[in-house]
């Protein structure tokens, strides 16, 4: 509870817990949690997980890809979000998103492999594209050009291989 009355009065805590709208929800979860706050490729941080959700049609799909950054970037952990009132297995998809302190990004991306949770692998999938989409920028620091070509490119590509052979089984 204490960390959640770092972003929202309690009256706004007892709301989230009995809202039962989950989109609804992670909506304004997100939109107080990074207000104002960029993310590496300089847009707003809702910007893009509203760009990434907007791809899904599926409930679900939506709020996780909403929150898929939230633990990461905020001091909000799985027992906030259960606490919150999220499913589990809303949450369990978030962590499974989460990259863990230590781990490298292959390891990262290898793990949501081997989970077989398809909608992990659609949503990175998607947040690679966005990641990875410069349509949208003016001008795009040479150093995120840079993580996008060593970072995000070749573990898009063994997402898209390990669900296209998916897809033929």
């Amino acid at each position: 509870m204490n960390k959640w009355l770092k972003y929202f009065s309690k009256e706004e805590v007892a709301g989230f817990v009995n809202a039962e709208n989950l989109y609804g929800k992670a909506y304004l979860i997100c939109e107080k949690v990074f207000d104002r706050k960029k993310h590496a490729s300089g847009v707003l941080y809702m910007d893009h997980l509203l760009s990434v959700a907007n791809r899904f049609t599926d409930d679900k799909a939506k709020v996780v890809a909403l929150l898929h950054d939230i633990v990461k970037e905020t001091e909000l952990t799985a027992g906030d979000l259960n606490y919150i009132g999220f499913p589990s297995d809303i949450v369990k998809t978030v962590i499974l998103m989460t990259r863990e302190q230590g781990e490298s990004y292959d390891e990262f991306i290898n793990r949501i492999i081997n989970s077989k949770n398809s909608m992990a692998l659609q949503i990175k999938k998607v947040d690679l594209e966005q990641n990875m989409n410069l349509n949208n920028y003016e001008t795009v620091p040479d150093e995120y050009l840079n993580k996008i070509n060593v970072k995000y490119r070749p573990q898009y590509e063994k997402i898209i291989g390990y669900l296209c052979k998916e897809e033929e089984n």
